[in-house]
């Protein structure tokens, strides 16, 4: 089968297309027959060799997370052959950049029906991440006010609509040239966090950080007295933030999202696109074959949604 192999830890350069064995399946799992995947920042992260603890100490392997195509062999009794399903596996166990991606049976769900693969394969990581983040450890509700920092990137578009989805008053932050964007996805009122601060004329249940960015001490006065921070990844770029991050998360009033992949959410994820609640946005589509260009694309910062890989 062709997959794109990265053959060492670094820059995009390092992805090589290639033939390599297909998986094989054990019992409870799935083989699938991938049409398409996506780019998560947390593919970067393994792709820079940042996570190597635990992803591997060497290159020449097939990383990704997301998929999306059809079963061409099951082992379980979830599926059968001929289903078309998405889902994400663990990104240190990687492998969807690939036409054929061996998962168990549990991190995949029936692929919505009214999608087509690329965009089904926009969805997993980040709409799970918004899911489990707002309503598990946010425990968003109808009628609260919620702030959503980076409201326009992957996970953020999928939060904006999940949260007004469930009744909440969404205000977001995003660049400048995207506040239309975030209107049209739901948002009540839009920060340009350019040239706005957080304003403190506001209390909020839940402030969701997509953009990993903020501290609480950043926002703890935009809370209501028992409102919540949420981030999706604490700020690490310094020892000095680290240590400051880790003192945030040793309270309670701020928390960490670490996206479970499991097929009841899936199934959460499936129903809000098929209700017309959830809509993918795709920023841009690659080949499999430009893989390269598409991280590259990501590690720019400048456009809206998700990137996705068609593999043909």
């Amino acid at each position: 089968m062709k997959a794109a192999v990265l053959e060492h830890y670094g820059d995009p350069s390092e992805f090589k297309i290639k033939e390599v064995d297909a998986p094989t399946i054990e019992d409870g799992q799935i083989l699938i027959r991938n049409r398409a995947s996506s780019v998560n920042p947390v593919d970067v992260l393994v792709r820079q060799g940042k996570m190597r603890l635990v992803s591997g100490l060497f290159g020449e392997q097939i990383i990704g997370c997301d998929f999306a195509g059809t079963v061409v062999e099951s082992r379980s009794s979830r599926f059968k052959a001929g289903d078309e399903v998405f889902g994400c596996k663990s990104p240190m166990a990687g492998h969807t950049y690939a036409e054929l991606v061996a998962v168990d049976a549990d991190v995949a769900a029936l692929k919505p029906e009214t999608i087509s693969f690329t965009e089904a394969a926009s969805l997993p990581t980040t709409a799970l991440t918004a899911w489990q983040g707002l309503l598990k450890e946010g425990k968003l509700k109808s009628g609260d006010q919620i702030l959503i920092n980076g409201c326009t990137g992957g996970v953020g578009v999928a939060a904006v609509q999940i949260a007004k989805s469930l009744g909440a008053t969404v205000r977001g932050t995003c660049q400048g040239d995207h506040a239309e964007t975030a209107r049209e996805l739901g948002c009540d009122q839009v920060i340009n966090y350019e040239t706005e601060p957080i304003p403190k004329d506001n209390r909020y249940a839940l402030i969701f950080d997509a953009a990993s960015k903020l501290t609480l001490s950043d926002v703890e006065d935009s809370l209501t007295p028992d409102g919540l921070l949420v981030t999706t990844k604490p700020d690490a770029t310094d020892f000095a933030s680290a240590v400051s991050s880790l003192i945030d998360l040793a309270k309670p009033r701020m928390k960490l999202v670490i996206v479970s992949a499991n097929a009841p959410d899936l199934m959460h994820v499936k129903d809000l696109v098929e209700s017309g609640k959830l809509r993918p946005l795709i920023a841009q589509t690659f080949p499999l074959e430009q893989v390269g260009p598409a991280h590259q694309m990501l590690e720019t910062d400048d456009f809206v949604g998700k990137i996705t890989l068609e593999i043909t």
